[in-house]
C-alpha cells in the first residue's frame, strides 16, 4: 500500500473542515489490466474499515458537505473521497492524524 499524508489547502473540496488528506497512491503492478485499480480499491477498503472501528461511522465526502451540522450522522473526525479515481481519507485533528500515521506508515 502506498499512501501520502498532505495538510490541505485550497485546492481541496472541504479544505475548510479538514486539516489533513490521506491519499491512496498508484503503484506499480505485474499484473494485467485493472490490477493496480483493484488493488488500490482494496487498500482503500482496508484503511476505511479501521477509520470506521477507530474513530466511527462516516460518509463520502460530498454527503458529508450536505448534512445539517446539528446531524447525529455527520462524523467530524473523518471522511473519503472517491470522485474521478481518487481515492482519499480526510482527517480533522492532528491527534487523528498521528493515530493513522502510526497504524498506516
Amino acid at each position: 500500500m502506498k499512501l501520502t499524508i498532505k495538510k490541505t489547502d485550497k485546492r481541496h473540496t472541504g479544505h475548510n473542515e479538514w486539516k489533513y488528506v490521506a491519499i491512496v497512491e498508484r503503484r506499480p503492478t505485474t499484473g494485467f489490466g485493472n490490477a493496480s485499480i483493484i488493488q488500490r480499491q482494496q487498500d482503500l477498503n482496508e484503511i476505511r474499515n479501521w477509520c470506521w472501528t477507530t474513530m466511527g461511522p462516516s460518509c463520502e465526502l460530498e454527503f458529508w458537505l450536505m448534512l445539517p451540522d446539528n446531524s447525529p450522522a455527520k462524523n467530524n473526525r473523518w471522511v473519503w473521497h472517491t470522485n474521478f479515481d481518487n481515492y482519499k481519507i480526510y482527517l480533522r485533528t492532528d491527534a487523528d492524524v498521528n493515530w493513522f500515521k502510526l497504524k498506516w506508515l
